[in-house]
């Protein structure tokens, strides 16, 4: 396999078909005498590396759930520095790979830990040379940014570090033939929203703008076709959009569709990628709507029409129809478009407004800005 190498500051990948098969060279080759690996032990078995679970240069941390809790991690940061590896692999969905990106950076103290998270301090130096990350799902695209997700409670923190970025990744989109279909569903729509906000973030620029679309375009068959087709080829393609769907937001960070997201996950349970896409269906036409009068983006509202113009013309369709095109995918891909089909009250909404405002970084980047009574009305029109 050839590593893509594609674009500045971008993380070393090992792409293609088999190429999980290299996996145990690269680990021979850093050097590596200890590794921490964080996966489940049902992923490494399916994965074909059970073999860890006995090698003496291996520990396995497993104990962590999906949208891992902070407790969880500071579980695998004490292990972390009892075990003192070399190296820390990550194998699994966008959870193992964020968990294995804090706990190679985060200090395992609660009170440190948060001060991290928070912005009042740095996180503490570790002795871990480097982080390899394996996805198994198609998606996500933690193996290729430089920041994860984690929970204390309900509240969402986001690690934004250079520790958090991997040394190398591998993507083998063989691994992604075992996905269940609300999975692999849900993390296509993952990356569709990826694309469709770093395509129009405020942080963007010419390169990431290129890997968006590149992902859009990409993306736009298999998810037209409802996902029926779920072939080698097409598992590829998805792997490829989701790579470039990742570099575009390493380097943009995501917007207001991930915002009021996190409490959809959090609260009703509803799958990432799902939340993701069912706030995208309000938020292009709020965009498309308001950028003549709220725009945050110093580009202008011309820059921004073109951007959401490029989106249309990724489907084939003019602007307008994008709000539809998008709650139909949702229904083609076997998810309600109505939030009130999750348990989402109509009382509850004012709450979902105020969670989604508040996360800052996110839905700041949006390029219009958002105002909380015409968003507490958007929601409604989906709810």
């Amino acid at each position: 396999m050839t590593p893509d190498t594609r674009g500045d500051d971008t993380v070393p990948v090992t792409f293609g078909a088999g190429a999980v098969r290299e996996l145990d060279a690269l680990i021979e080759q850093s050097g590596a005498r200890r590794v921490l690996v964080v996966a489940t032990e049902s992923g490494l078995v399916r994965t074909g590396f059970e073999h860890w679970l006995d090698a003496p240069s291996h520990r396995l941390f497993a104990d962590f759930r999906p949208n891992p809790d902070l407790a969880d991690v500071l579980a695998g940061c004490a292990l972390r520095d009892s075990w003192r590896p070399d190296l820390v692999v990550g194998l699994g969905g966008g959870s193992a790979m964020d968990v294995a990106k804090l706990v190679r950076g985060l200090p395992a103290g609660r009170d440190a830990a948060l001060a991290c998270l928070t912005g009042g301090e740095g996180p503490v130096a570790t002795d871990v040379g480097g982080l390899l990350l394996v996805p198994t799902t198609s998606g996500t695209g933690s193996e290729v940014t430089r920041f994860a997700t984690v929970f204390d409670g309900e509240r969402k923190y986001s690690f934004d570090h250079p520790l958090a970025a991997a040394t190398r990744s591998v993507i083998d989109p063989e691994l992604t033939a075992s996905c269940p279909a609300d999975v692999l569903t849900s993390c296509a729509m993952d990356a569709l929203c990826h694309a469709v906000e770093s395509l129009w973030a405020r942080r963007s620029d010419p390169g990431s703008r290129a890997h968006a679309l590149d992902a859009l375009r990409g993306l736009a068959g298999p998810l037209g076709d409802g996902l029926k087709d779920t072939s080698a080829p097409v598992r590829e393609e998805l792997a490829r959009c989701s790579l470039a769907a990742g570099r575009a937001i390493n380097i943009t960070r995501t917007t207001a569709a991930h915002a009021f997201a996190y409490r959809l996950t959090r609260r009703y349970g509803v799958p990432h990628g799902v939340a993701c896409l069912l706030n995208l269906q309000w938020l292009y036409g709020y965009n498309l709507e308001r950028a003549g009068t709220h725009c945050d983006d110093e580009r202008g509202a011309a820059h921004v029409h073109a951007q959401l113009e490029a989106v249309a013309a990724a489907w084939g369709i003019e602007p307008r129809g994008v709000p539809e095109r998008l709650g139909r995918l949702l229904s083609d891909l076997g998810w309600s478009p109505r939030l009130s089909d999750y348990g989402v009250s109509a009382e509850d909404l004012p709450e979902q407004v105020e969670a989604g405002l508040g996360s800052t970084a996110r839905a700041g980047n949006n390029p219009v800005r958002l105002d909380g009574a015409l968003v507490l009305r958007a929601l409604r029109e989906i709810h």
